[in-house]
């Protein structure tokens, strides 16, 4: 039995089709992350989920029930919102039992529940204090609080981390984690933040314009994007896309790739079988900044190319220098003791063992 199933579920507002047949499931216990850019559709597919926006066409299924024209009381969900709506005129703890009062839960296992919800979170200490008198992460514990007091079947976090400052959106990030992994239960959550989406789930649902582009573990979506929108929106730095020329070789296919005015040719995987009728033709290169590096010990499926550095960014634990590759700014990933000095040539090292291909009409991977 699956925890979440959505059946071709469509949103229309007017003459504007919002969704556009989506078609999802999750394992019981499974973080399901939702992301994409402002306008996807991601918030409007959790409030069809939640019961707080109607389904125009397709089915919505919590465990055995099909839940797509119940209130949203009575989907057995819980739902953290970005803003935490949180009750001004009430104490911590009351926020966290409102839910269970409301449900009549009796006095002795309403306290229980308060005092092991407040203990997990460690909010222990501001149970008395109103919302006004929290910080913008405390307000968050308590938000998650209420929806934890409540042990549904589904948490749903809308953007949850998005008001907080950076510092402290990592540190609630790893709480959120480390809270799944305790306890166990099945999340969906929305964020347009790519980091959050690879850090937090076990699954990915990558949307665009109304429909889900690809579904998958957050490394296999990371390594094998099915087109160069996903390739682009997952990971940061973003994946760098070249177009080169494809050239047929004595020893196979390769790419040309122009820098600081020569030409140089970089060798490809004969395992790519829908590369060879590019030839003569252009493609467009993915390949991730961690792909391009200073040169270190000569390795397999790698090639060394004097590039010359346009800009170079310190980050601490690497550096990122950006090189032009056939007219095109490359961010690559080098080492923070590698030697490079803007304006001057820097040999760099090309890992093409996960490079990928796309067609330059469709944006489409080439397999």
């Amino acid at each position: 039995m699956k925890a979440l199933k959505i059946q071709n579920v469509e949103k229309t507002f007017g003459s504007v089709k919002v969704l556009k047949g989506i078609d999802l499931e999750i394992e019981p216990g499974q973080f399901l992350i939702l992301v994409g850019p402002s306008g996807c559709g991601k918030s409007t597919l959790l409030n069809m989920i939640a019961g707080l926006e109607s389904v125009s066409n397709g089915n919505i299924s919590i465990g055995d029930r099909d839940v797509t024209n119940l209130d949203p009381k009575d989907r057995d969900i819980a739902m953290v919102f970005q803003s935490y709506a949180l009750y001004p005129n009430m104490t911590v703890k009351q926020n966290i039992s409102f839910g269970l009062e409301i449900n009549k839960t009796p006095k002795d296992e309403l306290e229980a529940t308060v005092a092991k919800v407040a203990k997990m979170l460690q909010i222990e200490p501001l149970l008395n204090r109103k919302p006004k008198q929290l910080s913008g992460g405390q307000r968050q514990r308590v938000a998650m609080g209420r929806a934890l007091a409540r042990d549904p079947s589904v948490y749903l976090f809308d953007e949850p981390l998005s008001n907080l400052d950076a510092k402290l959106r990592v540190e609630m990030r790893s709480e959120i984690k480390e809270l799944h992994q305790r306890v166990g239960t099945t999340i969906v959550y929305v964020t347009h933040d790519q980091i959050e989406a690879m850090t937090l789930g076990d699954v990915i649902a990558v949307m665009k314009d109304g429909e889900i582009q690809q579904f998958g573990s957050p490394q296999e979506i990371y390594d094998n994007p099915k087109n160069q929108f996903i390739a682009g929106f997952m990971g940061s730095p973003s994946m760098n896309f070249v177009p080169c020329d494809v050239k047929q070789g004595a020893n196979g296919l390769s790419l040309v790739l122009e820098s600081g005015g020569v030409s140089h040719e970089l060798p490809v995987e004969n395992s790519i079988e829908g590369l060879p009728q590019y030839v003569g033709k252009q493609v467009v290169l993915g390949i991730r900044p961690e792909q391009v590096t200073q040169v270190s010990e000569d390795k397999p499926d790698t090639m060394m190319i004097p590039c010359v550095v346009e800009i170079i960014e310190p980050t601490g634990p690497d550096t990122l220098v950006t090189a032009r590759l056939n007219g095109v700014r490359t961010v690559c990933r080098v080492h923070p003791t590698a030697q490079s000095k803007v304006g001057e040539l820097m040999p760099l090292q090309f890992d093409m063992s996960k490079a990928v291909f796309f067609d330059p009409d469709t944006e489409q991977r080439i397999y």
